[in-house]
């Protein structure tokens, strides 16, 4: 029942990082000045906190193993990310960071394409919204990347946040454990 657990985590985990996506794309986006003074830390804070999720999501197993499939390497790149912003403190240009912001929204929507795909093959009647999420995510993160404003930055973080959002709560299912074995339980 350890994995159980584990997804339930996981899940609730995404959920609740999926939140504070909103909060800080809404901050972005209605008080640019807060985020240009303690967006850094705040950065920092949630990329290592988003990598911890991801790696604990990694190492539980839903039925398709779709929704964490790539967390192991993104979760440390995130963890080894947001030690960086926080260490090179006032170093660390906004525009530096909003490209890094911008590159990270485009790539995760890209392994949420992948995502959708696999979703599909599965045979998941959501896997047409997961490619919607994507698309729209990783729109914005190209638009971060190019225009480099706390706007599109808000915009790609409430983006990024629904489209985690959604991808857990439709792709990470549990096993129906009536129908499985006490040796099955326990892996």
């Amino acid at each position: 029942m350890i994995t159980l657990k584990q997804i339930k985590l996981a899940c609730t985990g995404y959920i609740l990082i999926s939140i504070v996506f909103y909060i800080t794309g809404l901050f972005c986006i209605i008080f640019p000045d807060f985020i240009q003074s303690y967006g850094r830390f705040l950065a920092g804070i949630i990329l290592i906190a988003y990598g911890i999720i991801k790696i604990i999501a990694y190492f539980s197993k839903d039925l398709y193993c779709l929704a964490f499939q790539y967390d192991l390497a993104c979760g440390i790149f995130l963890i080894v990310l947001g030690i960086t912003t926080l260490c090179i403190g006032k170093k660390f240009k906004s525009s530096f960071f909003l490209t890094a912001l911008g590159t990270l929204i485009l790539l995760d929507s890209l392994l949420s394409i992948q995502t959708a795909l696999d979703s599909r093959r599965f045979g998941l009647s959501s896997w047409k919204y997961i490619l919607l999420f994507s698309i729209v995510s990783g729109t914005f993160g190209v638009i971060v990347l190019l225009k480099n404003t706390l706007f599109f930055a808000g915009c790609a973080l409430l983006a990024e946040g629904g489209m985690r959002h959604y991808i857990v709560r439709h792709t990470a299912q549990l096993p129906d454990y009536r129908y499985l074995n006490d040796n099955e339980l326990s892996k």
